[in-house]
């Protein structure tokens, strides 16, 4: 039963990208950012402004929203560190931009289950490494989910397999 729920929300045919994050649950996110003094900080996903509003008052930050036209695949400027809660539909792409843009790193919230060896290389070969998981359960979110920091120059601390392991067989290059 568990798995036909999960299909169904994983394949909706308009996804539900717009989920708000509790507002101290997103600060205690920012919290585990190493922001330093004068870094620029984009939101690109800024929604009604729960990690923005939020980030310090010793870093420069801007913002993109969507429904504000202000859209992050057409943000063009480099910044030190991407903070969100990005749109789970579109986190390819999304991953995929923060790491061209990104100086030093970024951190989304993402669900945790979305955290595949496929996607680790993929953000690895841009140069950077996941160094923080944080996990947390929301009420009303579909499973667990991750606050994940992946930084610049920095070595990843999970190690994967892209295989499947069968009793004695071994069956490669799958898309996980």
């Amino acid at each position: 039963m568990k798995s036909e729920i999960a299909h169904k929300i994983k394949h909706r045919d308009i996804p539900n990208d717009k989920i708000s994050t509790p507002v101290e649950f997103a600060k205690k996110c920012i919290s585990f950012v190493p922001f330093e003094i004068g870094d620029l900080v984009l939101d690109p996903a800024r929604g009604s402004g729960v990690f923005y509003n939020n980030f310090p008052d010793y870093i420069t930050k801007d913002w993109c929203e969507i429904d504000e036209g202000r859209e992050f695949m057409l943000y063009n400027q480099q910044v030190d560190w991407i903070v969100t809660n990005p749109p789970y539909s579109e986190l390819n792409d999304w991953l995929v931009k923060a790491c061209q843009i990104s100086r030093k790193g970024f951190a989304y919230l993402v669900h945790l289950h979305s955290i595949t060896p496929k996607r680790l290389e993929l953000i690895e070969s841009y140069g950077f490494g996941l160094t923080f998981i944080h996990l947390v359960k929301v009420f009303q979110w579909f499973g667990m989910s991750a606050f994940v920091i992946f930084v610049r120059g920095k070595a990843g601390l999970i190690s994967y397999d892209r295989i499947v392991w069968r009793g004695n067989s071994v069956e490669s290059d799958i898309e996980l």
